[in-house]
């Protein structure tokens, strides 16, 4: 370390003479001042530090100082006062070496870095130190202040920064450099002589006529000055493809599906259009198109838009159709549609709206089948009611009228069914789902006994109603009938079978024999007749008075009688039941039977 002498203190003279004056008492130590090194170049620091011991009173001051001095005069001054401490205290500065402070030429320069301490308690005293240090030229380096990538079609402008390698602060400004570009075949595309600025900045203009996209080596290169070395710099420039943009033009929102034996598929015709950024078609590009069920490329119909017709060989669903459109000068664009593959639309109409059949019957329906598309096969179709009470496959032409036969079994219950017809294949879908109404009759078996019937009272009977599953039927109707009479004279209403029955007879039904004929009708039951012969007999109440006398009064029991068998002739009266009762006087009586 290269010190000069002149500069040096003989700091143990000033303790003796500190120590002689007794006016003030204080401790000063100046221990030793050096650099972090001895050679340094432009644009590299200088740390310096001191180590000393400043020991004095409050009504003294210490005061230090860093210096640099260059080749060019004084470049740096850190001073500063520091308290008082008993204590060894490091003091520490640096200095950054500028270009504008020195200019060392390529053999480099030297320079001092110095220190002074100052001390005053009462009296003064000080010392100090200095370094002879060498500089160099220094080094340079290029730093890029943005992404070095450009995109194919945008004029970019990349600002780069020429500056000290160990301090990008201290700047190359209004220098010379030189720009150079070449392509991935080593072909120069760019050769600029550039001045940077007064911040060290220099900018490449990147447009499209550098080339198209791809990698680029970029040479920033510079002779230097008396303060830097000559220095040059590479870099890889990326040109990415221009963004693009890929729509769709035209494209159905539903196709059909193909036939189950794919003998017939449906196809599409899809267009898309490639445009860059200002809309302005791209029409060299290699477009494609997938699925789930395909690939394939479109046509290029020129002015950017493209097509293909895109069979659909795939059963019903929503698909996504995935369109990508391929060029070396723009970025990879990608788009999708969606396309609804529908089944082949059948219509269902049916020769009548419902059928009545008898359970243990057959039944045939009518019916006819029109499909959309005519693929000539025949169609398989499930019929079914709503209990699932049946189930029935069939093979169906369309087009032509269907006959279907459908067994009643006993087991199926009595009543209204609706018959639901859908198709077994996929492929096949009706627009609104066939119904057909179909009513199931049963048969009733019945048992009438009469338990009595009397003239203008009534007529009781039991029933024992079947149908023809042996099962018993409880709510029934009933509608009465005498003889050969073509109106009923009594109708039940729907009453139940289980329970005695109890009807009016009208006086126009004499008593006697007569063939009393029972229409008995239930819900979804064929109506059955039964006939039986009955009695209708008249029921009367006689009195007959014995009594001694030859007189017999009259009374009320006489008129009763004659009123009773008004209706009898007198010559023939009617059959009569009665219950007599005899009386004698004194007061006798016995019951009377008919046969007295």
């Amino acid at each position: 370390m290269k010190r000069k002498t002149s500069a040096l203190v003989p700091i143990s003279l000033l303790l003796i003479v500190c120590l002689a004056i007794p006016v003030s008492a204080f401790y000063f130590d100046f221990q030793y001042f050096e650099t972090d090194k001895l050679v340094y170049e432009v644009g590299e620091t200088i740390d310096m530090v001191a180590k000393l011991i400043a020991d004095f009173s409050d009504e003294g001051w210490c005061y230090v100082s860093f210096a640099v001095v260059t080749d060019l005069g004084p470049s740096f001054a850190d001073e500063y006062f520091i308290p008082p401490s008993p204590v060894v205290r490091y003091l520490n500065s640096s200095y950054t070496i500028l270009p504008d402070h020195t200019s060392p030429t390529e053999t480099g320069v030297q320079a001092f870095v110095l220190f002074t301490v100052e001390i005053f308690d009462t009296v003064s005293q000080s010392a100090g130190d200095n370094i002879e240090i060498t500089i160099n030229r220094g080094h340079l380096t290029t730093i890029p202040l943005s992404s070095l990538s450009v995109q194919y079609g945008l004029n970019t402008s990349l600002p780069l920064k020429i500056a000290s390698i160990h301090n990008n602060n201290v700047i190359y400004s209004g220098e010379s450099v030189i720009l150079k570009v070449e392509d991935s075949n080593s072909q120069t595309v760019l050769l600029s002589n550039i001045t940077t600025t007064s911040e060290g900045m220099i900018y490449l203009n990147w447009s499209d006529s550098l080339g198209p996209p791809g990698f680029y080596n970029l040479t920033i290169s510079g002779d230097g000055n008396e303060d830097f070395h000559p220095f040059a710099d590479s870099f890889q420039v990326i040109v990415l493809p221009a963004p693009s943009n890929l729509s769709i033009i035209s494209s159905p929102g539903s196709v059909y599906c193909q036939s189950p034996d794919g003998s017939h598929i449906e196809q599409a015709e899809i267009i898309v259009e490639h445009t860059n950024l200002d809309l302005s078609p791209v029409s060299d590009s290699i477009v494609q198109w997938n699925t789930s069920f395909g690939s394939g490329a479109l046509t290029n119909l020129g002015n950017g838009q493209y097509s293909n017709m895109i069979p659909f060989n795939i059963s019903p669903g929503s698909y996504d159709i995935n369109f990508t459109a391929i060029n070396p000068q723009y970025q990879t664009a990608e788009t999708t549609t969606v396309v609804n593959v529908l089944a082949n639309p059948l219509q269902f109409s049916a020769i009548q709206p419902f059928w009545n059949v008898t359970r243990g019957d057959n039944v045939t329906i009518e019916f006819l089948i029109e499909p959309t598309l005519d693929w000539n096969q025949s169609i398989q179709l499930h019929f079914t009611d709503e209990a699932m009470q049946f189930s029935l496959v069939s093979d169906v032409q369309p087009n032509i009228s269907s006959f279907l036969t459908i067994p009643i079994w006993h087991n199926i219950s009595a009543g209204q069914h609706t018959v639901n017809i859908s198709s077994m294949n996929e492929h096949y879908q009706f627009t609104t789902t066939p119904q057909i109404s179909l009513i199931v009759t049963g048969t009733l078996e019945a048992n009438v006994s009469v338990a009595a019937a009397y003239y203008d009272e009534t007529l009781e009977f039991n029933l024992e109603v079947l149908d023809d599953n042996n099962q018993s039927v409880s709510l029934v109707e009933i509608s009465i009938f005498c003889d050969n009479a073509i109106t009923p004279f009594a109708l039940t209403g729907y009453v139940n079978s289980s329970t005695t029955q109890t009807v009016s007879l009208p006086m126009w039904i004499p008593p006697g024999i007569h063939n009393i004929t029972f229409r008995i009708n239930s819900q979804y039951f064929k109506t059955i007749n039964y006939s039986i012969s009955i009695r209708v007999w008249m029921r009367t109440n006689i009195t007959i008075v014995i009594s001694t006398s030859d007189y017999i009064v009259e009374g009320p029991q006489d008129l009763a009688i004659s009123r009773r068998i008004s209706s009898g002739s007198i010559m023939s009266p009617p059959p009569i039941l009665f219950k007599g009762i005899t009386s004698a006087n004194p007061s006798t009586a016995r019951l009377t039977s008919l046969d007295s």
